[in-house]
């Protein structure tokens, strides 16, 4: 488990980590002040300035469910529960109606109970705001993550370094997810992740990277962050479909996930005035997380190779919907004049067998540079690389030529047929010929974040 590439969010500076503080003070101080009871406050314990993430998000659903059922498996009646999110960190409120000695009994079971626990803070304050110690009920202090020592000792004498931390924090995240199970949402986090990669990879030849907007003027990151938090939403809600729909037939479910995915459309469209960022994601991404549910509703494992067969089948009717329907009628995007002209089938016929670029190109040249020690953004240029030099991207032609297109095929198969992988500098060199022409691989853009998300599925699952 690559930590580098799990912990991707905001970073927190220190004013904003000491504002939230005061602010989670005084939260805690207005709920004792209406309430006169117990106050439960939880939040997570994760080291490091990125403190949310698609792991500890969903780290934080499964400890607020725990503290939730142990109260309620106490009796404990809750007369109010809230939820606060800030970019330094997710928190939950309980006001009991109980003593607070036991109240944080139960709840130190809960953290002594798995190896989540660990990162589970859970503050109990008895009615006169007064905080309740492991010590008041008979328990030592918490224990360092990584070597078991007071972690308070560890902390005070900065034992471990922040990476050693993460390392092990993501570990201990991915493995509870596991046992957990995958939940919708995490599929959604999942979708998120991978598209932010595919926009933080550089350098990308006529793509929107770090380094510039490509061959796009009216697109850049922060637009492309914009998009992928509005659309993570649609990504639940079609993994949700599936594990609803999960005994239909897989070729049964496409009409199904095509009313959200116009209503995402709109969304992003909406999010993003009227920028074309992910239309290819919601259509392709989206039937991904479609047959990944069938396989949540029917408790069923599988891999790449499976998940990408059973997203053909669910693909396979656009092929028919779509394209077999251009007689007589004239082609509208640049996937159907390219059907048209050249009997290219584009991201649907790409879907229809179940992703082959992402599974014969994207995803071996992934796994071969981050074996030989790449970074994640320089294993995806190289993936990309791969993309361009095989697939048929719709969307390069609609921007040049057939011609064009096959010499830019050319120009990255021969970089990548050099005895050492092409370097930044040669890669942001093929990037400056696609901007000067004005050309840009969006296909190959979406292949490489189905590629991500694939890694990130199955490094999650398997471990």
């Amino acid at each position: 488990m690559r930590y580098q590439n799990w912990i991707l969010g905001h970073t927190v500076e220190l004013p904003e980590m000491l504002a939230g503080r005061e602010r989670r003070a005084e939260t805690q101080r207005l709920l004792l002040e209406i309430y006169q009871k117990p106050l439960v406050c939880f939040t997570l314990n994760i080291a490091g300035p990125v403190k949310v993430f698609p792991l500890s998000e969903e780290a934080f659903a499964l400890g607020r469910r725990r503290i939730a059922a142990a109260l309620r498996a106490k009796g404990l009646r809750v007369t109010e529960a809230q939820v606060l999110s800030y970019p330094y960190g997710p928190e939950a409120y309980w006001v009991v109606s109980g003593d607070a000695l036991t109240v944080k009994r139960i709840l130190t079971e809960v953290e002594e109970g798995s190896p989540l626990g660990r990162l589970l803070d859970i503050d109990v304050l008895g009615p006169d705001g007064t905080k309740v110690s492991r010590q008041d009920i008979g328990y030592p202090p918490r224990t360092c993550l990584i070597c078991g020592e007071p972690a308070a000792d560890c902390a005070g004498g900065r034992v471990h370094s922040v990476a050693e931390l993460q390392q092990k924090t993501v570990e201990i995240l991915a493995q509870e997810i596991r046992q957990a199970g995958l939940s919708p949402e995490m599929v959604g986090r999942l979708c998120r992740m991978a598209m932010l990669w595919e926009v933080y990879t550089t350098p990308k030849p006529g793509l929107v990277d770090r380094n510039n907007t490509g061959s796009h003027r009216d697109m850049d990151v922060a637009l492309f962050e914009k998009s992928c938090r509005a659309l993570e939403s649609y990504f639940v809600a079609c993994t949700e479909i599936g594990e609803d729909k999960h005994g239909l037939e897989p070729y049964s479910l496409l009409k199904y996930l095509r009313p959200p995915g116009q209503k995402a459309e709109r969304v992003m469209l909406e999010t993003t005035g009227g920028v074309n960022t992910h239309k290819g994601m919601i259509f392709s991404l989206g039937i991904l997380c479609g047959a990944l549910g069938q396989f949540l509703g029917d408790h069923r494992k599988t891999d790449i190779e499976g998940l990408c067969c059973r997203a053909g089948t669910v693909a396979k009717p656009a092929l028919k919907w779509d394209l077999s329907g251009l007689e007589g009628r004239e082609a509208k995007t640049a996937g159907e004049k390219q059907f048209q002209a050249y009997g290219i089938p584009g991201i649907r016929g790409e879907a229809a067998e179940g992703f082959p670029s992402v599974r014969r190109y994207a995803l071996p040249a992934l796994r071969q540079a981050l074996a030989q020690g790449a970074d994640l953004s320089r294993a995806g240029s190289l993936a990309l690389l791969s993309l361009i030099a095989h697939v048929e991207d719709t969307n390069m032609i609609a921007r040049s030529s057939r011609e064009e297109h096959r010499q830019f095929q050319a120009k990255a198969a021969a970089l990548l047929a050099g005895p050492e992988p092409p370097s930044p500098e040669e890669i942001e060199a093929l990037d400056a010929e696609f901007i000067a022409r004005n050309v840009s691989p969006g296909g190959c853009a979406d292949l490489l974040a189905l590629a991500y998300f694939l890694l990130f599925w199955e490094e999650l699952v398997k471990g």
